[in-house]
């Protein structure tokens, strides 16, 4: 039986590679040859490909929370934890976009599992972060939360089912829109105060490390 941190590198190893290569791509033989493993080591501690590639997109959910804890622990202003959150959910959603849609076309039940969780957490995180962002007097007192948070939570469902030809100028498209919302929802003295933080904002993202972490 492998232990936690094989079965954590068993883990890594695999999302990887069906990022890469597919979810239909890679077999659990393919796997096993990556790691130098056993076959019979590895179906102990998966019995399938479905329950490895259900434990990768859970890993992929766990890193963007990791970040968005980061965030509220290292960053003090909420108007930037909040624009950092929808960049890293941005991201999160363009780095692991092929196993994503390919576990949605081929494995629809484990997608939408792990969208289910995904979804709700990130929505609770999005409602919590604005709410409180409202209370500080960063947003238009006739600002809805509740609108905002569908309208955001539509935007990056629609950013990973649509299927253009140009994914990457649409992706930067669907971002530039989301921003765009960001700021009509707030004051003009917010506007203000964002645009002169605006590269303490940058910073910030650099010094978490976005790229890496995911």
């Amino acid at each position: 039986m492998a232990t936690e941190e094989n079965k954590e590198k068993i883990v890594e190893t695999a999302l990887q590679m069906f990022n890469t290569r597919g979810c239909r791509g890679v077999t659990m033989d393919d796997i096993a040859q990556a790691l130098h493993m056993s076959k019979r080591t590895l179906y102990e501690t998966f019995a399938n490909k479905e329950e490895l590639l259900a434990a990768c997109l859970t890993l992929v959910h766990d890193r963007t929370d990791e970040m968005h804890r980061q965030a509220h622990s290292r960053v003090e202003e909420p108007l930037l934890v909040a624009m950092y959150m929808l960049r890293t959910n941005a991201m999160f959603i363009h780095k692991y976009r092929r196993i994503i849609e390919e576990a949605e076309r081929y494995y629809p039940e484990i997608h939408d599992r792990f969208f289910k969780v995904h979804s709700t957490a990130m929505r609770q995180l999005m409602q919590s972060g604005l709410n409180f962002v409202k209370t500080k007097g960063y947003l238009r007192p006739d600002a809805d939360v509740e609108v905002a948070v569908d309208f955001l939570c539509n935007l990056i469902q629609q950013r990973r089912i649509s299927d253009v030809p140009d994914r990457d100028a649409y992706e930067h498209q669907l971002n530039e829109i989301c921003f765009t919302y960001m700021r009509g929802l707030m004051t003009t003295e917010t506007l203000e105060r964002y645009d002169r933080e605006v590269n303490h904002f940058e910073q910030v993202v650099k010094e978490l490390d976005i790229d890496n972490m995911f």
